[in-house]
């Protein structure tokens, strides 16, 4: 934990007005620099609000470069104009990431950790006493409930891998109630998802989607692990998510060729107000249909004779 002479003053991430929660989207460091450099103008342009490059997953980061990502950041960097640009990496490479960038990126998100006894140290540099309003926003990929305490002294936003915590909304409650009893504000603390997208027009092109890219079964399947189906099946995934108290929502998306249509419905089920939602707080009931609307006549209609045949 950091020195009580350290303030640090939280930065966590809220939702954008007019949105039911903060829209990113992951892009694996994997990927060709050009691809990556092309799919952050795509999301841009749609206006996704930040684009994640780096190590996702079960084992985010075995197999990264981390000399080429920092470098391919700034190329990623330069093709965008209104997005933020995050990395995702994990906490062994921010000594790298501070000395070989020419500046800091505005978000840091943690995805492993390997010195859980030095945590601190390892940060400590990134924040100057005081507002600190220059630093990068940080945020950490939980693995377990567990963690949380560790990082609450530390980080603005915790995240939730939607593979490891099946049932999100919960979890979002858990980790409220962890922050106010520890002591820190519950508001200044941020709630953020890691999940699996697949959207359509329609629930077949949703599942179509999924199956045509064989990597995003590696975190299940969408429909049971992230946000899946129609877009007005999966805003109202979204809108459970706000209503728990989620602020951020962080998307891995099937790598399709129709990807462009992909983010423009992504960003669609993002629409919405939070002002009438209270986190933690029951949904409402739906309201009752209007007199008169559906449900079973009176009685059973008379038969009718029609051209030789009956039917009712």
């Amino acid at each position: 934990m950091l020195p009580s002479s350290d303030v640090i003053h939280f930065k966590p991430t809220i939702s954008p007005a007019g949105r039911l929660a903060r829209l990113g989207v992951v892009i694996d460091a994997t990927v060709a620099p050009a691809r990556a450099s092309g799919l952050a103008r795509l999301c841009d342009r749609a206006g996704i609000d930040i684009v994640w490059l780096g190590g996702i997953g079960p084992s985010a980061g075995d197999a990264v470069d981390w000399g080429d990502v920092l470098a391919e950041l700034a190329a990623v960097d330069a093709t965008v104009g209104r997005a933020r640009i995050g990395i995702s990496l994990p906490d062994r490479e921010l000594s790298a990431l501070r000395t070989d960038l020419p500046a800091a990126p505005a978000e840091v998100c943690l995805t492993r950790r390997y010195r859980a006894s030095d945590r601190a140290d390892l940060l400590r540099d990134w924040y100057p006493v005081g507002e600190n309003l220059d630093r990068p926003r940080f945020s950490v990929v939980l693995s377990d409930l567990a963690e949380l305490a560790d990082w609450l002294a530390l980080v603005d936003d915790v995240v939730l891998p939607g593979w490891l915590f099946r049932d999100l909304e919960t979890a979002a409650d858990e980790i409220r109630a962890e922050c106010a009893e520890s002591g820190r504000d519950p508001a200044t603390l941020g709630v953020g998802v890691l999940v699996p997208v697949s959207v359509g027009r329609t629930a077949a092109e949703a599942v179509a989607r999924a199956e045509m890219d064989p990597g995003l079964a590696r975190f299940g399947h969408p429909s049971e692990t992230g946000i899946f189906g129609t877009l007005e099946e999966c805003q109202d995934r979204v809108i459970a998510f706000a209503h728990a108290g989620v602020t951020d929502l962080r998307c891995i998306l099937p790598g399709t060729p129709d990807i462009h249509d992909v983010i423009a419905q992504l960003t669609a089920i993002t629409l919405g107000s939070i002002a009438v939602l209270q986190p933690g707080a029951l949904r409402s009931e739906a309201p009752p249909p209007p007199a008169g609307w559906g449900g079973r006549p009176a009685r059973p209609p008379s038969q009718r004779v029609s051209a030789g045949s009956r039917r009712r």
